[in-house]
């Protein structure tokens, strides 16, 4: 997944939501292995109100974006069992 353009994409969702304060607003790669990037965004607000909400509006912003536009970087999982049989268990 290219980093910069996720980091562009936090860019657009800051600008667009009263919740940013206009401080902290950045991605980082915090872990790379063989088949996973882990990915951290720093955003700051006014006030913990402010701070929770736009802890939920980013991820939900920024996995939209992932999905539309790199829907082959999500991780995807497939289980299959046999009807009447006992459900994978985890």
């Amino acid at each position: 997944m290219p980093v910069d353009a996720v980091r562009e994409e936090l860019k657009r969702l800051l600008a667009a939501t009263p919740l940013w304060n206009g401080q902290v607003g950045v991605v980082q790669v915090t872990d790379a292995a063989e088949r996973a990037l882990r990915l951290r965004a720093l955003v700051s607000a006014a006030d913990s109100g402010a701070l929770w909400d736009l802890r939920r509006y980013v991820p939900e912003g920024l996995v939209a974006f992932v999905r539309e536009r790199f829907p082959g970087s999500l991780p995807r999982s497939r289980l299959e069992w046999e009807p009447g049989g006992e459900p994978p268990r985890s």
